[in-house]
C-alpha cells in the first residue's frame, strides 16, 4: 500500500509544480483569500501522502518535514522570477500551517491506521 500512497504523491508534486509554475488561465477565481485556502489544503495534502507514503510517522521523519517545507519555499523563490506570477510571502505562511496542522493532529486522529 505504501508504493500507491507514494505514486500518488510524487503525482501530487508534479501536479502542483505545474500549477504553481504554469501560465494561471484569465478566468481565475478572485474570491478573497481563495489562494490561501488552496495553498493551505494542498500542502495538508502533500502532508497527508508523505506521511502515508513512508514506514513511520511524518513526525519521526524530521527530513522529510524539512524537504516539504523547502518544497513550498522554493515554489515561491521560482515564482518570483516569474514574470506572470507573484511570489507571496503569505502563501509560504499557509503552505507552512498546513503542513503544522497535519503535524499536529495526525498523531491524535491515528490517519496512518485509518486508511
Amino acid at each position: 500500500m505504501i508504493k500507491i500512497y507514494r505514486s500518488v504523491f510524487f503525482f501530487l508534486i508534479i501536479f502542483v509544480s505545474f500549477s504553481a509554475f504554469s501560465v494561471p488561465p484569465e478566468t481565475s477565481i478572485s474570491l478573497l483569500y481563495f489562494d490561501k485556502f488552496l495553498h493551505f489544503t494542498t500542502f495538508l495534502v502533500l502532508s497527508i501522502f508523505l506521511d502515508l507514503s513512508s514506514s513511520k510517522p511524518l513526525l519521526q521523519n524530521k527530513l522529510y518535514i524539512l524537504l516539504l517545507i523547502s518544497y513550498a519555499l522554493l515554489i515561491e523563490v521560482v515564482q518570483y522570477f516569474l514574470t506572470y506570477r507573484d511570489a507571496e510571502f503569505l502563501d509560504f505562511i499557509f503552505d507552512l500551517v498546513g503542513i503544522l496542522v497535519y503535524v499536529m493532529f495526525a498523531p491524535k486522529l491515528e490517519i496512518r491506521h485509518q486508511i
